[in-house]
């Protein structure tokens, strides 16, 4: 049976595949994915409520769909969806880094490093392996820990710069709190492994600390001077 709510749906999918997303209100494009869940209820109100509950949609997607379930008043097969999106635009993402680019530059290490921990629920910590040209032949995940910190090994860093066969590495990791400046123990860890490296001729190039959209470089701020 249709309802009064079909003839808007049509229009919405008509409009997106005339025009694609880009012109589209975020509450809209989760009111459109709503509807290959939500057969047949009006699914824009309860896409403004689901963003009004955690303040934007990028925390709606981030959000832990037991979370998502409970708060916004939805089956848990709708809060999985939304927590599919961030990790299918991660996975995406991350295919662009296999293209194996030249960092040699902050500004291309930045963007790198962004892509590959942004998104991230809990703080990371990546070795990025760096050949004589500058070319990334590999990033390894060193540690993963909580929304605070992550357990650094020196070990295991020394492991993947000798399997991966570094000449130089950038390290990085994310701060899933915000902020991106270095705490103390994330400049004494980076004069820990600056020095451990040193020992085997690896130089660190950078080290990035990336929350959200924004990326901080160590070499900027003159933390890696000789």
């Amino acid at each position: 049976m249709a309802t009064v709510h079909d003839g808007h749906r049509e229009r919405m999918r008509q409009r997106f595949l005339a025009e694609g997303g880009s012109n589209f209100q975020d509450h809209e494009l989760l009111e459109m994915l709503l509807y290959y869940v939500v057969t047949r209820a009006n699914t824009n109100e309860q896409a403004h409520k689901m963003i009004q509950e955690f303040g934007s949609l990028s925390m709606l997607m981030e959000a832990d769909p037991y979370d998502i379930s409970r708060l916004c008043n939805v089956k848990l097969p709708t809060a999985i969806l939304m927590s599919l999106q961030r990790e299918i635009s991660i996975r995406c993402a991350q295919e662009k880094l296999k293209v194996r680019p030249v960092l040699d530059s902050v500004q291309k290490s930045k963007e790198y490093c962004t892509i590959l921990l942004n998104g991230r629920l809990t703080e990371n910590f990546y070795v990025v392996c760096l050949d004589a040209r500058k070319r990334v032949t590999h990033f390894a995940k060193i540690a993963e820990g909580t929304i605070q910190q992550a357990v650094v090994h020196p070990r295991m860093v020394m492991e993947a710069v000798i399997k991966y066969r570094a000449a130089s590495v950038i390290l990085a990791h994310n701060h899933p709190d915000g902020t991106c400046r270095p705490s103390f123990s994330d400049i004494e860890l980076t004069n820990d492994l600056r020095n451990l490296l040193k020992q085997i001729d690896v130089d660190v190039v950078d080290h990035l600390i990336v929350a959200e959209n924004e990326a901080y470089s160590f070499v900027e701020n003159g933390f890696l001077k000789e």
